[in-house]
C-alpha cells in the first residue's frame, strides 16, 4: 500500500458557479419544453373538440337531410286527412297527426327550422315557385299559399319552400 492519503470525491475542487449555471440552463431548458408540450397538448384538445363538434354537426345535417322529406310527406298527407264518420278510424289518424307532431318536435330540437313565408314577397333564395295565380287585391310577387314548407339548418336553407306566387 502506498502511504499517500486516498483522495475522497468530495475533496476534488469544484466550481460551484460554473456548475451551478450549466444546472439552471438545463432547468431552464426542461421546463420551457415541459411549458410547449403543455400547450401543444392544450391546442390538441381545442381541435379535438372542435372537430368533434364539426362531425357532430355534419352528421346532425346528414340525418335532417334524411328525414325531412318524409317529414314533408307527412304534412302534404295530413292535407288531405279524410273526416271519418268510424270513430276507430278518427282515433288512428289522430295518433298519426301525434306521431307527425312528436317528429316535427325532435326535427326542431336537432337544428331544423320550418319556414314558409305566406303574405311575404317571393325571394328565390328562400323559396321555389309551384306555380302563380292573379288575386288584383294582393301586390305581385306576394305568396299566397304554401304547397310544401321549406327548411333551414343553421340558418342555411337546404329545402327552400315550394310556393304559389300573386301574379298581377
Amino acid at each position: 500500500m502506498s502511504d499517500e492519503p486516498q483522495k475522497n470525491e468530495e475533496e476534488k475542487p469544484v466550481d460551484t458557479v460554473e456548475s451551478f449555471a450549466a444546472l439552471q440552463t438545463k432547468t431552464d431548458e426542461y421546463l420551457a419544453g415541459w411549458k410547449r408540450a403543455l400547450a401543444d397538448y392544450d391546442n390538441l384538445k381545442k381541435d379535438l373538440a372542435r372537430e368533434r363538434g364539426e362531425m357532430r354537426r355534419a352528421s346532425t345535417i346528414e340525418l335532417l337531410l334524411h328525414l325531412l322529406p318524409v317529414m314533408n310527406n307527412f304534412e302534404q298527407a295530413t292535407k288531405h286527412r279524410p273526416f271519418l264518420d268510424d270513430k276507430t278510424a278518427e282515433a288512428w289518424v289522430s295518433g298519426i297527426l301525434m306521431i307527425k307532431t312528436q317528429m316535427e318536435n325532435s326535427l326542431k330540437e336537432l337544428g331544423a327550422e320550418p319556414f314558409d313565408g305566406v303574405g311575404e314577397k317571393f325571394n328565390p333564395e328562400f323559396h321555389e315557385s309551384a306555380g302563380s295565380r292573379r288575386e288584383a287585391e294582393r301586390e305581385d310577387q306576394i305568396i299566397l299559399e304554401v304547397t310544401q314548407r321549406g327548411w333551414k339548418i343553421d340558418g342555411k336553407v337546404v329545402f327552400p319552400a315550394k310556393v304559389v306566387i300573386n301574379s298581377v
